[in-house]
């Protein structure tokens, strides 16, 4: 069973909202997945069967390649290629979506997601929510894993910096659709994507609340709490919607 925070997501935010630097606070109006967008493409996947589009994600279709080349077999990432198994379906489908409108940049993600069909997206991104994996993460950037420990449980008021735990869940395996699982994730996606919130290369976060935090951490502190996040169980599949 997916053991979830069902509602800790909405107090964990505003808290978040409270200690961010006022420019973060600011919503980017022009952005095509607003706060809610998660729970509405969740809604939607569960109108897919998954199984559909199995051979999409493990074989790929025509000019798309498949997610397995990539992610691996059984969607557990490989250095900078994220860990897709165990996201939400919700936050998956939000992604892809984001990489389709330019919202999100990264070339090799915008080609995939640019040829996808919307059921497609919603198809993939429940394939890999239900998917279940055993963690192929390990600590590897040099971080000082009882510094990513404390920001990842207690996080840094000094600084301004929630625990990741507060919006994350308590076991980093996410809350709802839209705040992702970190635990298991490979630590230098984790790290790259730490610093693409800093230097705005990615921007899609509901509310802006990475970047305020990304800003407040120093690359050693993206290092730590990146390389603890790894070392930690990874996630259960997602309960099937339909049961």
């Amino acid at each position: 069973m997916n053991m979830k925070c069902p509602s800790a997501w909405v107090p964990a935010a505003l808290l978040l909202m409270l200690a961010l630097p006022v420019g973060a606070q600011e919503v980017d109006e022009d952005l095509p997945d607003e706060s809610y967008a998660a729970e509405i493409y969740a809604a939607e996947a569960a109108e897919v069967d998954p199984a559909e589009y199995a051979t999409l994600a493990r074989e790929g279709q025509g000019d798309v390649w498949s997610c397995a080349s990539c992610h691996g077999a059984k969607g557990e990432g490989n250095g900078n290629i994220p860990r897709l198994a165990g996201l939400s379906s919700g936050y998956i489908a939000k992604q892809l979506n984001a990489y389709a409108e330019g919202v999100r940049i990264n070339h090799n993600m915008q080609y995939v997601a640019d040829k996808l069909t919307q059921k497609e997206m919603l198809g993939l991104a429940r394939y890999y929510a239900e998917m279940e994996a055993p963690s192929a993460a390990e600590a590897e950037l040099g971080g000082d894993l009882e510094r990513g420990r404390e920001l990842a449980n207690h996080g840094d008021w000094d600084i301004e910096v929630p625990a990741c735990y507060s919006c994350h869940g308590s076991s980093a395996w996410g809350v709802e659709q839209a705040f992702p699982s970190l635990a298991a994730q490979q630590p230098t996606y984790t790290y790259a994507q730490l610093a693409a919130w800093t230097d705005g290369r990615r921007k899609n976060s509901p509310l802006m609340l990475m970047q305020g935090i990304a800003h407040a951490l120093s690359d050693a502190d993206k290092r730590a709490v990146a390389d603890y996040l790894a070392t930690l169980p990874a996630p259960p599949a997602e309960d099937s919607i339909n049961e």
